[in-house]
């Protein structure tokens, strides 16, 4: 028996990190040179940030809004430039891709946003939304183009007869399934998916993830899946990674994050996860506020909001180290310098028994 070489991912992030500064004209430039004014201040929305999206799988990113996981996305999809670090597909850094193998790597790509209102292009009908990008690069003829979105309505769950009509005249839900038909017209083998079911009322969003896992299993595809709503991410994703103002600050296989989570944030998250045990509970969301990431806390972003947190975590980034089988975490008290958030929670959760 011989061991094979594992595939490379189909997408990695290593060390990927992007800011975002205001322009400058020549008078700000010169203001800026004689030191009568400062530089614009940098937003930092990614910091040093590592993901890999294997084959098959489909990774739900998670964290609060602004902590940086649409950002990653399309960065990941090539939509944005890193400021440091590279994004590599299936073992290729895409920054040195040119002519065909980059526009194959953006046709394997495909992102499906929040809105799909805004997302789709008003003034044009539903049937050459989703047949402009095959046409334009040469992947179907018009004759095979009618067809193909014939097709693709009629898998995402749509009447073909409603391809000669404008988004407008579609509700919510649809003009999401026509967004999907869009991204599949071009045999992508990875989707971004984000927040693509925000916007949706929940019986809506069971109808378009329901379509995801079938899309998924039927297409062989791969899927990162970026969303605030970890109920939703249990369902749907096979390992979960959790984001904090730009940083990743736990990884593992899905079962793991809910059942042992190895990160304060990731214990504060879950613990506001609506239940029907919980009905005599108050909820509450994670105390503080997310800091700016213009100004980031030094060492652990974390440690302002964290009830666990120690001088070493207001100094000291803590690093993402294994801390079980396929389960990482970046969190001081994982280093033996205190009890695990887990056992905490596991204690507190004893002490306090049911509500009545």
């Amino acid at each position: 028996m011989t061991d094979a070489t594992p595939a490379a991912p189909v997408a990695r992030a290593v060390g990927v990190t992007k800011r975002f500064q205001r322009g400058t004209d020549a008078v700000d430039r010169l203001a800026i040179r004689l030191g009568i004014a400062k530089p614009p201040p940098a937003v930092r929305a990614l910091d040093a940030v590592d993901l890999e999206v294997r084959k098959g799988e489909v990774v739900g990113l998670v964290g609060e809004s602004g902590c940086g996981k649409s950002t990653l996305g399309r960065v990941i999809a090539g939509m944005l430039p890193p400021t440091g670090g590279r994004v590599e597909h299936h073992g290729q850094d895409i920054a040195g891709l040119k002519g065909k193998a980059a526009r194959d790597m953006r046709l394997a790509t495909q992102i499906i946003f929040q809105d799909p209102m805004s997302s789709l292009n008003p003034r044009k009908r539903v049937r050459e939304i989703i047949a402009e990008a095959p046409r334009v690069h040469g992947l179907a003829s018009r004759a095979e183009a009618r067809r193909l979105v014939e097709e693709l309505l009629g898998r995402v769950g749509l009447d073909p007869a409603m391809a000669d009509r404008y988004p407008h005249q579609f509700s919510g839900g649809q003009r999401q399934r026509i967004g999907i038909a869009r991204a599949l017209a071009v045999n992508p083998d990875f989707l971004i998916c984000d927040e693509s079911i925000a916007a949706l009322d929940v019986s809506i969003q069971a109808q378009v993830i329901n379509l995801f896992m079938e899309l998924r299993q039927e297409l062989g595809l791969t899927l990162l899946f970026i969303s605030h709503d970890l109920s939703v991410v249990r369902h749907i994703s096979d390992r979960v990674v959790i984001m904090y103002l730009g940083r990743v600050v736990e990884e593992a296989a899905t079962d793991a994050i809910f059942d042992a989570p190895r990160h304060p944030y990731t214990e504060a998250l879950l613990q506001e996860i609506p239940r029907l045990d919980r009905r005599a509970r108050a909820f509450a969301p994670v105390k503080g506020e997310i800091p700016s990431p213009v100004n980031p806390p030094s060492g652990c972003h974390f440690h302002p909001r964290c009830p666990f947190a120690m001088e070493i975590c207001k100094t000291t980034r803590p690093p993402l180290i294994d801390v079980a089988a396929g389960h990482r975490a970046a969190c001081h008290l994982n280093g033996g310098m205190g009890r695990l958030p887990s056992d905490i929670a596991s204690d507190t959760r004893n002490h306090q028994g049911d509500h009545p």
